[in-house]
């Protein structure tokens, strides 16, 4: 799929294989900036996590949960909070000017981080309170009776555990932040901190040059699979996991200053990813009597393109799921599954643009740009669905195929009789995270969308762009409801068809 994209923008240029300097420069810069993102999110996540699970605390359960919903935070608003917060007139620069330094720019660089460790440090904090959960007590207990102190129990119990699951993590937002636009669009610096994806964008719509564009994206890509396949190849697998089992004694040994230093994590943890938030529900309530007319048509908009996004991307996962479960040979099976997270490698942007080449003869992409758009997201975030359902699929497989051969159950029957029913929980948090982060993207749409059709994405963008933003701060108020606000609902929602009762770990 990434490659016939990259085909059709290569048919409709005159390739040049010759790499330039500025090209070599943006490529660099694009992995440096995901290998530094990557890994001060792992390194931040990793304190923070152990810190949250093996500490009682106000509020323990509500703020794990919390995490959850960040996931679907849209980027536009982590944006706007940066801004508000590191800006040139922020809270963090006001404070540096009183204590008599000199203010500082989050434009380039550091602004890139920042959006980036505020997006992706929830998700990775998450995922590894999972990993702390499913060390086995036998384990802790036994390391008790040997009398561990806190580095011996850290290397022998909890160090194995960060092997199996860190370079996941690591692999998944280094994934993504290569393929970052939003962020480098706006809290970009120049030429200096250009990502591939923004000199696509910028090859594409300001120079019409689709030659350098083919070639960065053939580039981004062939590196990008490289690197999944490395992943894959060392981690075995690459998966999202939901499941948090708090145990009563989970805690090993703790000095004094360890005690502290967990407590100081989980402070900066919770005032790190709720303060942007509160700020911008502040900020919009501030600024609610200010008219905003334009505002009901783009919303809808945004929620018809997440429902399109979201059939989409759940016919097409679990088609590959079943696919993938159902195939004898290991050979196929494997190359079906990486071929299905491959995908993540894909730039949205190319896919976008492919599209748009191969259709803008025979229809008014203009017209259409919801449905594109639609197609396109749902299409681009099956990886993270296939990585939700997948291991699901694989237990009732092994659990119940047996079973279904005997029974002599049609395949077309497979997914309602047996792994609809018995993966309710998982399907509806694949829903809901492809639909939350459909209606807070921004990448697509500015591809297809003209001056009279938008997505509530675009329209916040525009206003930032016009500097209205008394405007910005409540539309970003409302996108950031009507992510979170759909986040919960379909994910805690009843699929009242299915009575089956979800099948056990």
């Amino acid at each position: 799929m990434g490659i016939g994209s990259i085909l059709v923008l290569t048919t409709h240029s005159e390739y040049n294989s010759l790499i330039t300097p500025y090209e070599t420069q943006v490529i660099i810069f694009t992995l440096y900036q995901a290998f530094l993102s990557a890994t001060l999110c792992l390194l931040l996540a990793i304190p923070i996590s152990r810190a949250i699970y093996r500490n009682e605390f106000f509020c323990k359960n509500q703020i794990i949960s919390l995490i959850g919903i960040l996931f679907v935070l849209p980027i536009l608003v982590v944006i706007l909070a940066v801004i508000n917060i590191f800006g040139i007139n922020g809270i963090m620069n006001q404070f540096v000017i009183f204590l008599g330094f000199e203010e500082f720019s989050i434009y380039g660089l550091i602004g890139i981080l920042t959006g980036h460790i505020l997006i992706n440090l929830p998700f990775a904090v998450r995922l590894l309170i999972s990993g702390w959960s499913m060390i086995p007590m036998e384990h802790v207990r036994l390391a008790k009776q040997m009398g561990f102190d806190t580095n011996a129990f850290f290397k022998y119990i909890e160090l194995p555990m960060l092997v199996k699951t860190a370079p996941s993590i690591f692999t998944i937002i280094f994934l993504y932040c290569s393929l970052t636009f939003s962020i480098a669009l706006v809290l970009g610096g120049g030429p200096s901190a250009t990502t591939v994806e923004l000199a696509i964008y910028q090859t594409i719509v300001f120079e019409g040059d689709l030659a350098t564009a083919a070639r960065l994206s053939t580039l981004q890509l062939t590196l990008l699979t490289l690197l999944l396949i490395l992943a894959i190849k060392f981690t075995g697998n690459m998966f999202i996991e939901q499941t948090i089992i708090i145990k009563n004694d989970i805690s090993g040994p703790k000095t004094l200053l360890v005690h502290c230093l967990d407590y100081f994590f989980i402070v900066l943890f919770c005032a790190f990813i709720f303060l942007p938030i509160l700020i911008i529900i502040f900020k919009g309530l501030e600024n609610i009597t200010i008219p905003t007319g334009n505002l009901i048509l783009p919303a809808i908009n945004s929620i018809l393109v997440a429902l399109l996004a979201t059939i989409i991307n759940l016919t097409f996962s679990l088609s590959l799921c079943l696919l993938i479960v159902d195939e004898k040979q290991k050979f196929l099976r494997a190359l079906f599954e990486v071929g299905s997270f491959s995908i993540i490698c894909i730039s949205p942007l190319v896919f976008g643009t492919a599209l748009f080449l191969l259709l803008f003869e025979h229809i008014d992409i203009s017209a259409n740009a919801l449905l594109l758009t639609g197609f396109t997201n749902g299409v681009l975030m099956i990886p993270i669905s296939v990585a939700i359902l997948l291991p699901g699929f694989k237990k009732i497989k092994a659990r119940y195929g047996k079973l279904m051969n005997i029974t002599g159950v049609p395949r077309t029957s497979e997914l309602a009789k047996f792994y609809i029913p018995l993966l309710k929980k998982n399907i509806k948090f694949s829903c809901a995270l492809v639909f939350a982060l459909s209606i807070g993207d921004l990448g697509i749409i500015v591809l297809f969308s003209g001056a009279d059709i938008s997505t509530l994405p675009m329209y916040l963008y525009r206003l930032i762009g016009s500097y209205r933003m008394d405007e910005a701060y409540f539309v970003a108020m409302i996108l950031l409801l009507m992510a979170f606000i759909s986040f919960w609902l379909i994910e805690n929602g009843n699929l009242n068809v299915f009575k089956r009762k979800q099948m056990s770990d």
